[in-house]
């Protein structure tokens, strides 16, 4: 199969139903999932894996926005909750439009930075079990 590839230029995202698309500047859907550990006993086919719980994160960049409606705010005023998070990867791109759903627990970002440089809000979000995934058509 020959490559195909696509430069990262459109994504729709959504916490708790507001749409933060515009501010971000790079995410990252990690699977921290640890591989299942394998246990013995003394049966002839006597070995198992044991599953893991799912640890996903959601690794988020946006331009600070600290108006009242801005996800920097909305960030620190709702650290601590458990939202719903909408993420379309290529939504602009007939048969690759990807989606991935879930809940997040939010918490405070990092805050500061380098004088005279644009202000940046660096977040790693809890995924609270595994995201979907689906194919949009």
């Amino acid at each position: 199969m020959p490559v195909h590839q696509r430069r990262l230029k459109e994504v729709t995202f959504n916490v708790d139903g507001v749409e933060f698309q515009c501010q971000l500047s790079s995410w990252t859907l990690t699977n921290n999932t640890q591989e299942g550990e394998t246990q013995y006993t003394y049966c002839p086919d006597g070995s198992f894996v044991e599953d893991t719980d799912p640890q996903w994160v959601l690794d988020l960049r946006f331009y600070s926005d600290w108006r009242s409606a801005g996800i920097s705010d909305f960030l620190w005023a709702n650290a601590g909750e458990t939202v719903a998070f909408i993420l379309d990867h290529h939504p602009d791109i007939a048969g690759e439009h990807v989606r991935w759903t879930g809940n997040v627990k939010l918490r405070q970002p990092s805050v500061g930075g380098d004088v005279r440089t644009t202000e940046v809000t660096q977040v790693t979000l809890s995924v609270v079990g595994e995201p979907t995934y689906e194919r949009v058509v």
